[in-house]
């Protein structure tokens, strides 16, 4: 997920008592919440390959968070004592509980959409995949939102920061408009009013477990209600693509992915031996037409560019592998291997890479 959603997440905590239970333990949470995603202070500088496979790499894994969650809890109990002299020390026990759910919440978070999880790195790679969210929720910024604007007690600089967000996820929705429902334009804005008059009412100061906990069950039945919709889109699309298969093929992995920001409207990526095929789902108006597109994963200069650094990259990482030829303006090819979940047009969409191929001693230059 977004590390908007990740540190809404930590900062809901934070309100509870679990934000109290050490100086800087508030802080510490909302670190926590983001912790896994350390990696990529180093995959910035890595070529797009590598970043590919090592994303979501062996920090994300048990093993890893397993070992991050006491690290990182010694080093704020250690700053604790170091900066915060004067300051009751609090209870460690409860700091590395804290730290441990914010920090357990990332990786479980990031299983929830298509992108999935590798929870057994470094001895074993295999992706898991939750199909639920997309990756950027606006729905569950609310949800996890009011819990950090509406629980405990408020400060200047916690309603000043809560301003600034409020207007970097706006205007992420304004310039996202067009992929996301209009109620969501309306909705949206009038939910962020609501919630600062609730803050400036005082609503949730006296309680704020309580308005945590709730908001966190209302986060979870929504999810929940996705994981309904998706499945119940995939029972709609299924038959339909099925009356389109040619004979010898059937329908293995599938992925179904929510429309940005709509509930109900998925998208459906079924694989089978030879192609793939993409359907629009409304829940409320059924399946669409599914596009088919040949995979080309028999292609010989597919297999080449596949045992490439590049290719090796993209088979450990693709869910849905397709791949297209196109010449290479010097006589070779030019193979593009992409995901069909993230696109199917060479050259665009997250998940592609494009290998050179050069014309082997028996082959004719590509035209």
């Amino acid at each position: 997920m977004d590390n908007i959603t990740h540190s809404l997440l930590g900062a809901a905590l934070a309100k509870t008592r679990l934000g109290q239970a050490a100086p800087f333990a508030a802080v510490a949470l909302v670190a926590a919440a983001n912790l896994p995603d350390c990696e990529n202070a180093v995959l910035v500088f890595c070529d797009r390959s590598t970043r590919m496979i090592q994303h979501r790499g062996v920090t994300h894994g048990l093993l890893g968070v397993a070992l991050e969650i006491p690290l990182f809890t010694l080093l704020m109990w250690w700053l604790g004592k170091r900066f915060a002299r004067g300051r009751p020390s609090g209870s460690f026990w409860a700091l590395l509980l804290g730290i441990a759910l914010a920090t357990l919440s990332h990786p479980l978070l990031d299983w929830c959409n298509t992108y999935g999880w590798r929870p057994w790195l470094p001895f074993d790679g295999t992706w898991y995949y939750g199909d639920l969210l997309f990756i950027v929720d606006p729905w569950l910024w609310l949800l996890l939102g009011a819990a950090v604007c509406l629980a405990g007690r408020r400060t200047k600089a916690g309603s000043v920061a809560l301003a600034a967000l409020a207007v970097v996820v706006s205007a992420v929705v304004v310039i996202a408009g067009d992929r996301g429902p209009r109620v969501l334009q309306i909705a949206f804005p009038a939910v962020i009013l609501a919630l600062a008059l609730a803050r400036w009412s005082r609503f949730g100061r006296r309680r704020p477990n309580a308005v945590v906990l709730t908001t966190l069950a209302l986060a979870i039945a929504y999810v929940g209600f996705l994981g309904w919709a998706g499945r119940t889109a995939w029972r709609m699309a299924e038959p339909v693509i099925a009356a389109q298969l040619p004979p010898g093929e059937t329908i293995g992995a599938r992925t179904i992915s929510p429309q940005p920001a709509n509930p109900f409207r998925w998208q459906i990526v079924a694989e089978t031996q030879r192609a793939v095929y993409c359907a629009e789902v409304s829940l409320r108006d059924g399946s669409g037409e599914p596009v088919r597109v040949l995979n080309n994963l028999d292609d010989p200069l597919v297999q080449r560019a596949a045992d490439s650094r590049e290719g090796r990259a993209w088979r450990a990482f693709a869910r849905n592998p397709i791949a297209a030829i196109t010449p290479d303006g010097h006589g070779g090819h030019r193979v593009h291997l992409m995901d069909a979940r993230y696109g199917m047009r060479p050259g665009r969409g997250f998940g592609g890479l494009s290998v050179d191929v050069p014309a082997g001693p028996d082959e004719h230059p590509a035209q």
